[in-house]
Order: C-alpha cells, then sequence, then structure tokens
C-alpha cells in the first residue's frame, strides 16, 4: 500500500484534473470551430437515436439547463452538426438529428474515446480493469453526492 496515499491520491487526481482541462483548452485552440467536451458529448449522444432527440432529453443528459441547452443546439446547427425536425406524428414536437457532417464529426469523436479504451485494455490486467472501473464509479457517486449536498444547502 502506498506510504502517503491521501497526499499522493489527491495529487494525482487534481493533475488529471487539470490535464482534462488542458487537453480541452489544447484541442479549442487547435480546432477550426471551438467545440468542447461537451458539445462534443451532445452530437455523440444524438447520434445514438437515429430517429431523433428532444431538446429535454438532452438537457437530461448533459446535466444542463433547457436554455444552456439550446444555446448549445444554436451552436451546433450553426456548425452544420445538428437539426431540428418535427416528429412526424406530432407536429408541435421537435427533435434534433445529426446531419451527415455531425456523423462524421462524432466518428472523430468515437475514434479518441476508442484509442484510451484500448490502451487501457492493452495495458491493463483484468484485476486492475476491474479495480479502476470499481474505482471511478466510487468516485463518481462522491461527485455526485457532493453536488447533491450543495443544492441542498442553498435551497
Amino acid at each position: 500500500m502506498m506510504k502517503d496515499f491521501s497526499n499522493q491520491f489527491n495529487k494525482v487526481i487534481v493533475e488529471a484534473y487539470h490535464n482534462l482541462l488542458l487537453m480541452e483548452e489544447t484541442k479549442r485552440k487547435y480546432s477550426s470551430a471551438s467545440f468542447s467536451f461537451r458539445d462534443r458529448n451532445a452530437v455523440a449522444f444524438l447520434l445514438r437515436n437515429p430517429e431523433g432527440t428532444r431538446i429535454s432529453d438532452l438537457a437530461d443528459y448533459l446535466k444542463i439547463s433547457r436554455p444552456s441547452t439550446t444555446t448549445l443546439v444554436k451552436k451546433l446547427e450553426k456548425n452544420g452538426l445538428v437539426q431540428r425536425v418535427r416528429k412526424s406524428n406530432d407536429s408541435k414536437v421537435t427533435l434534433l438529428k445529426c446531419t451527415g457532417k455531425g456523423k462524421r464529426y462524432a466518428s472523430f469523436q468515437r475514434r479518441y474515446t476508442d484509442r484510451l479504451t484500448k490502451r487501457v485494455n492493452e495495458e491493463f490486467t483484468e484485476e486492475e480493469k476491474e479495480i479502476l472501473y470499481k474505482g471511478f464509479c466510487k468516485l463518481n457517486e462522491f461527485f455526485i453526492e457532493s453536488i447533491n449536498e450543495s443544492e441542498e444547502k442553498h435551497k
């Protein structure tokens, strides 16, 4: 077991967070269109449902407000990645769909995540992968609890 686990863990998680932000800034810096991690994940999410997705479902997935989602969708529409379409059996319902350009864009994002997954698959034992997965699940649960606690305090 690590000697000073708390300090080492805190150091590596802060460093990983900073590197994630730096990676995001670098991608935006060298991209012709400045898409955020959230933008890329929105396109990938829309691609999962070729029949179309409601803005409210996208907002729920991204865990952001409906107005913020509408702003994001307008940006993606402006760049030709998504389009709004009317649901065929209910003309009042608007759905979001990926365009051909959006599908190509999502494939670039998928290649990045595939590369990450491949690296873990190649370099980790089955036991390490299981521990890593369980650890990330527990870390995510901690983040969710922290968010909920903060929201409760401010109600």
